[in-house]
């Protein structure tokens, strides 16, 4: 079991982690999957920028949780974290690079029969580089103790 901001997630948990690692804090959530990847009994995949790409990938794993963490602007301070539902997302954003993730999670919902919940992290800084900024890595250090420890 694992408690998150208030909610005690059980079962077989999947962080799949979103973003763009050349973008700098777009990058936080792919950073926290690999943080995890190497940690025996937790799932986590890296998913790009691209999480429509890995449904398949992640119904194999049969999850009853799957975390999508992802920088999102949520105009809260550096380094916030919440938890959404795929229904609390805006499902007419859509660029050429990515689709909306609430059409793919409520799609992974279906698929996997899976919780699906977006790990939002706020960023500070989204522009051309890589590194995170201290408070979102900061903020990434203290997801990965939670699922860790």
């Amino acid at each position: 079991m694992i408690r998150l901001l208030g909610r005690t997630l059980s079962g077989r948990v999947l962080v799949a982690g979103v973003g763009r690692v050349d973008r700098c804090d777009d990058g936080a959530g792919r950073v926290l999957a690999r943080r995890l990847a190497s940690v025996p009994g937790i799932m986590a995949l890296d998913c790009g920028d691209r999480l429509e790409d890995f449904t398949a990938d992640i119904a194999r794993l049969r999850p009853d949780i799957i975390l999508v963490a992802d920088a999102v602007d949520m105009r809260s301070p550096p380094g916030s974290v919440a938890l959404l539902e795929p229904a609390k997302l805006a499902a007419d954003t859509f660029d050429t690079h990515r689709a909306s993730l609430a059409p793919t999670m409520e799609y992974l919902a279906m698929r996997t029969g899976a919780t699906v919940l977006l790990l939002a992290i706020q960023p500070s800084r989204v522009a051309d580089g890589v590194g995170l900024s201290v408070p979102v890595e900061a903020t990434v250090d203290v997801l990965a103790d939670l699922f860790v420890g």
